[in-house]
């Protein structure tokens, strides 16, 4: 039997996937990098165009305070992602 066509959609999917921890690896090390603020990836929620931050109120304003920074140097790394806001 031939089995390319299931080969083909698992390498798909595993890019996919690969590719959603390669996000939140970005954010996490552009707002530690910014911030010196250590993020881990499980409390960073994206569902595009946004990127939603659960942490405390102080931790959120600083990443509000320097959003725009943030989103810039995100889409400098990544540039396949469109990232519009941080929540």
């Amino acid at each position: 039997m031939d089995y390319d066509h299931i080969k083909n959609y698992l390498d798909k999917i595993k890019t996919i996937l690969f590719s959603k921890e390669e996000n939140y690896k970005i954010v996490s090390s552009v707002i530690e990098h910014n911030l010196s603020i250590k993020i881990e990836t499980k409390f960073i929620q994206i569902k595009p165009p946004f990127i939603y931050i659960k942490a405390s109120p102080l931790i959120r304003n600083e990443i509000l305070i320097h959003k725009d920074k943030i989103l810039k140097e995100i889409s400098l790394m990544s540039p396949e992602s469109n990232f519009k806001d941080i929540k």
